[in-house]
C-alpha cells in the first residue's frame, strides 16, 4: 500500500522534468543569433519587392528571443545545411524579431512564435509552427511552392 502512494508524486515529478527540462537547457544556453541564411537582413517591405521582380516566395521566419522553441530552431534547422542552402536557392528569407518587428509580425496574423511562412504574391502558402526538425522542415516548403511556369 505505501508503494503506491509513492508512485503518483514520482510520476509527476518525472513528468515535470520532462516537459520543463527542455525549457531549463534553453535559458541556460542564451539566446541564439541570427542564423546565417538571414544574413542579407531584407525588410518585409524589401522582399515583398525582391519577390514580385524574381518570382520567388518570401521565406520569413517570426521569432523572439524569450522563446525556448525559437532558440532551438534557430540552433538546429536553421542552420543545417541542405535547410540553408534550400532557403537560398529557392526564397528570399526575411527575418523579423518581435521586439524590433513586432508591428510586422502582427501585420502576418502570427498567433505564436517560432512561425515560419512561405508567401507568395501576398499570400501565405504555408505556415510552420514551432521548432520543426530540418527534413520535415524543408519537406513542407517545397511542397508548398508554387508551380513556375
Amino acid at each position: 500500500m505505501q508503494k503506491s502512494k509513492l508512485i503518483v508524486p514520482f510520476l509527476l515529478v518525472v513528468a515535470a522534468a520532462i516537459f520543463v527540462f527542455p525549457t531549463v537547457i534553453g535559458l541556460i544556453k542564451g539566446t541564439a543569433g541570427t542564423p546565417g541564411v538571414f544574413a542579407d537582413a531584407y525588410t518585409l517591405t524589401q522582399a515583398t519587392e525582391l519577390s514580385q521582380e524574381t518570382g520567388k516566395p518570401m521565406l520569413v521566419l517570426a521569432t523572439a528571443d524569450w522563446c525556448p522553441p525559437c532558440q532551438t530552431l534557430k540552433r538546429t534547422t536553421l542552420v543545417d545545411p541542405k535547410v540553408v542552402e534550400w532557403i537560398k536557392t529557392n526564397t528570399i528569407p526575411v527575418y523579423l524579431e518581435d521586439a524590433v518587428n513586432g508591428e510586422e509580425i502582427g501585420s502576418l496574423g502570427v498567433g505564436a512564435y517560432p512561425t515560419t511562412m512561405l508567401i507568395a504574391d501576398g499570400k501565405v502558402l504555408v505556415s510552420l509552427q514551432g521548432a520543426v526538425k530540418a527534413e520535415p522542415f524543408v519537406s513542407q516548403l517545397r511542397s508548398a511552392m508554387p508551380a513556375t511556369p
